[in-house]
């Protein structure tokens, strides 16, 4: 009997032991690679090493260990192991995401044929999001989004992704208000335009020529370009329109899209001659 115990505990142990070197062998090689790489890279499309890595890594960590590993100084190491437990369902995703925002780390990135750098917030909110199908109502990612909005200096693209998925109480229009006429947001600005234009009629007016004004649109795109000049003139107040006017006249980015401005202009009676210089 004494033996047997022995041969039992031993056994344990040994098992045990080879699971913990098996994750920390995973954890090395994800570090070595140190690249949020996704399913499949290059331009054949090929399954990425680092994701397969990741795959291992879920299936052998449980939750305390991966729960550990979000502490990683290695944010690549930290941002797998958040996915891994994003695709358990683990339950309290709210903490690690506030955890990201408040002390966020850039990671290098690679999906398809494009590499980049992005935030670990994003990244782990995106495995997130496009794992949810009803966002308008799943309430995890309600506390995700409330993150965001309440966040000091929120990533533009992560409010976008908040203040498009649903039309909030009007309990949030405070903290919108504060982040579309005080910080100046486009996504909060159009949001608000978007659901209250009456009720912040004047302000709206206000910071959308603010935001026109300030804006380089080259560095932006024609997509953001297009979407203030369509609101401002809207409000079908001369002295807006005048001031749309001058900017197209001194910012030709909109030019890369000529066609779909145009379109636009002439509904307002703008035409080409009025944007010479």
């Amino acid at each position: 009997m004494k033996i047997t115990s022995v041969l039992i505990i031993t056994l344990v142990v040994s098992v045990s032991t080879a699971f913990g070197q098996s994750v920390d062998n995973i954890v090395r090689k994800i570090a070595e690679v140190n690249e949020i790489q996704y399913e499949h890279v290059g331009i054949t499309g090929q399954p990425s090493e680092n994701y397969q890595n990741f795959k291992k890594l879920k299936e052998k960590a449980d939750i305390p260990t991966l729960l550990q590993l979000t502490e990683s100084k290695n944010p690549v190491v930290a941002c797998y192991a958040s996915w891994a437990l994003i695709d358990k369902q683990y339950s309290d995703l709210a903490t690690i995401f506030s955890k990201y925002l408040n002390s966020d780390k850039s990671v290098a990135t690679f999906s398809g044929c494009i590499k980049s750098e992005n935030n670990l917030s994003s990244e782990f909110y995106h495995r997130f999001w496009n794992k949810t199908k009803d966002k308008r109502t799943n309430q995890k990612l309600i506390k995700l989004d409330s993150l965001i909005l309440y966040h000091d200096n929120p990533y533009w693209l992560l409010l976008n992704r908040a203040l498009e998925n649903r039309v909030y109480p009007k309990s949030y229009n405070q903290r919108i208000a504060t982040l579309a006429f005080e910080k100046v947001y486009k996504e909060a600005i159009f949001y608000l335009s978007n659901w209250y234009k009456t009720e912040y009629n004047d302000q709206l007016k206000q910071a959308l020529v603010k935001y026109l004004k300030n804006t380089k649109f080259r560095d932006v795109g024609t997509t953001p370009y297009y979407e203030t000049v369509a609101k401002l003139l809207k409000f079908n107040d001369d002295n807006i329109q005048k001031i749309v006017i001058e900017k197209l006249k001194d910012d030709r980015h909109w030019e890369y899209d000529k066609e779909k401005f145009k379109f636009l202009l002439d509904q307002y009676y703008i035409y080409q001659g009025d944007l010479e210089k």
